[in-house]
């Protein structure tokens, strides 16, 4: 078995199935994960809907009861179950074995430790990395030792749905949620496993999108995708929606459709949040990633927030949610993270909240999306394959570092620039892209002048583009 280092990501550990992460590797990572983290309790395990995922978790578990732990198998999950188990009584740790909005091909683990803590490359996987390099030698490939695993600890499954529905119902108790019909997706992902419940708690009326968990769409359950939003717009136009929501294949990402079919650009989609959060609670902290910031900070700022500016991923998001204590963090990339879960990500809590915030103002979200474009817009996100990233950043620097208002290398690069524009550049901490993205206080229109200037100069890095042809536009 071939052990890659970049299967370790700086927060969670994916790869291609077979290819780089397999049964093998999976009964390892279980060992070695029990071994650093000094766990002798009971963990906790989940999967998404790939084929690939149930061997992989079958391979996990028989890992961890081989280190003496016991194994509570909730199966078929949401990441957000598997927090919240995390987060009960008895439980050292909890792993998701998903390859989240990743090509079906891919897979992986998300995990934390008792409470939702947190565990990056830096304080605790490396190691784990370390342990299996070292033990991979007493397991030939192919060897099947995860089938029978020595010292085998207790295992049963376990159905913690209806606790969490009834968490989550504490939270929006006192809630009267009334719409006429709301569109739903769930990707072929896992986000049926709840939203059908919850939509039977709030009395909500669903029309449902790729609602069976499995086969997930070939180039994997990304809902920000332009032909999967695209699927979404054409079939919420075929009917009248107050609004729609879509969820990645693990359904700790969520994305949101206005009434027309329109997808809610993300950024924006946390600064709504954020007003939502700062008028109830003054004063509070915000954690927000750095991608793209005026709307954001802009509402931070006007309702006396207190800025937690992040690095992007959500090991680092939830992180400084727990440093911090913040009330609510959102990233550009869907993720929307809870003082209440923990400091975890949500899809389910963004879900419930959105729907909140539309009943409590009185509002569309096609209103809300005009009222921050009134702030500031942005352009979709674009993310660029290229091969010598560090020439392509030395490149844009040497343009734009003398006549930028302000640098920041805090997360990558991100320059402010005169005339209120803004644009930043970051290598992926999941997939192997570049992510761009513009945006402007000033003149929209001249944005994408601004911005294909930009571009023009990455071009030449580019080795392929994820998708379509690189280009800009406004949201």
């Amino acid at each position: 078995m071939n052990l890659y280092t970049d299967v370790f990501r700086s927060g969670d550990v994916r790869g291609l199935y077979q290819q780089e992460i397999d049964e093998d590797f999976a009964y390892l990572f279980g060992r070695a994960f029990a071994e650093h983290f000094g766990l002798s309790g009971r963990v906790a395990t989940g999967r998404d809907s790939r084929e690939s995922s149930q061997d992989l978790q079958q391979a996990l578990n028989a890992g961890l009861q081989s280190a003496a732990n016991n194994v509570s198998d909730l199966g078929l999950c949401t990441t957000e179950l598997v927090y919240f188990a995390s987060m009960q009584a008895g439980f050292d740790a909890a792993i998701m074995v998903t390859g989240s909005h990743n090509p079906i091909n891919s897979n992986g683990f998300k995990c934390v430790l008792a409470g939702g803590r947190t565990i990056a490359f830096e304080d605790g996987l490396a190691e784990v990395l370390q342990i299996m390099v070292r033990q991979q030698g007493r397991y030939s490939k192919n060897s099947n030792a995860y089938r029978t695993p020595h010292n085998k600890a207790a295992y049963q499954r376990v159905n913690l749905v209806p606790q969490y529905i009834q968490f989550l119902s504490g939270l929006f108790s006192s809630e009267q949620l009334n719409f006429s019909r709301i569109a739903v997706n769930g990707l072929n992902g896992t986000a049926s496993t709840l939203v059908g419940p919850l939509s039977e708690v709030f009395d909500l009326p669903l029309a449902w999108l790729r609602k069976e968990p499995g086969p997930m769409p070939l180039q994997g359950a990304d809902p920000s995708r332009r032909a999967l939003s695209d699927e979404m717009a054409q079939f919420m136009k075929q009917d009248h929606y107050d609004f729609g929501v879509a969820w990645d294949g693990d359904c700790d990402r969520c994305v949101f459709y206005d009434e027309q079919g329109n997808m809610l650009p993300s950024s924006y989609a946390v600064a709504i949040f954020a007003e939502h959060f700062l008028e109830m609670y003054p004063g509070e902290r915000i954690v927000y990633d750095n991608k793209l910031v005026f709307n954001t900070e802009a509402v931070i700022a006007r309702l006396s927030g207190r800025p937690a500016p992040a690095l992007t991923g959500s090991a680092f998001m939830r992180r400084e949610m727990r440093a911090t204590d913040a009330i609510y963090g959102g990233e550009s990339s869907a993720h929307h993270y809870f003082r209440a879960f923990s400091g975890c990500d949500s899809g389910m809590i963004a879900w419930l909240y959105m729907l909140q915030l539309l009943q409590r103002r009185e509002v569309s979200l096609q209103q809300l999306v005009q009222q921050s474009q009134q702030v500031a817009r942005c352009t979709a996100e674009i993310s660029l394959s290229i091969g010598d990233v560090n020439g392509a950043f030395s490149c844009i620097e040497n343009r734009y570092a003398s006549m930028a208002d302000r640098v920041d290398q805090f997360d990558g690069l991100a320059f402010w620039m005169p005339g209120g524009w803004r644009f930043s550049l970051k290598r992926s901490k999941t997939e192997d892209l570049v992510r761009l993205n513009f945006e402007t206080r000033g003149a929209a229109d001249d944005l994408l002048d601004q911005g294909e200037e930009v571009l023009s100069l990455l071009r030449p890095f580019v080795t392929k583009a994820d998708g379509d042809e690189p280009c800009l536009q406004l949201q």
